[in-house]
């Protein structure tokens, strides 16, 4: 498993490219067994200026399959569908991260009774 997560601005009065963008590849996608984990956009500020407005996340079933849409994007030129409809763009790689496992498996032992 693999996650892509995305997040960007659209540029204003690009959002129909952004579209067809997303209908494109959500195609490719979807037709290599990935998925679209969730999107959002319009954050609300809890602490700092939000940097970025929109987000996607994408589950991949693997390292390979994410290169298959990579390079079958790059063969349609529809990443430059991507570029031309949005700024500041962070698209980033995660593997899966077992977060239970990890924090129970951090959490210290309690400190010894005092007899």
């Amino acid at each position: 498993m693999l996650y892509a997560l995305n997040v960007f601005d659209i540029v204003p009065g690009k959002e129909v490219v952004y579209k067809d963008y997303s209908l494109k590849a959500g195609r490719i996608i979807y037709g290599l067994g990935g998925r679209v984990i969730s999107s959002g956009r319009g954050p609300e500020a809890l602490r700092g200026e939000p940097d970025r407005k929109c987000f996607i996340l994408v589950e991949f079933p693997s390292r390979e399959v994410f290169q298959q849409f990579h390079d079958a994007a790059t063969a349609q030129d529809i990443h430059l569908l991507r570029e031309a409809s949005t700024q500041h763009y962070i698209w980033q790689l995660f593997p899966p991260w077992g977060l239970k496992a990890w924090v129970c498996a951090s959490t210290p032992e309690p400190p010894a009774s005092a007899e």
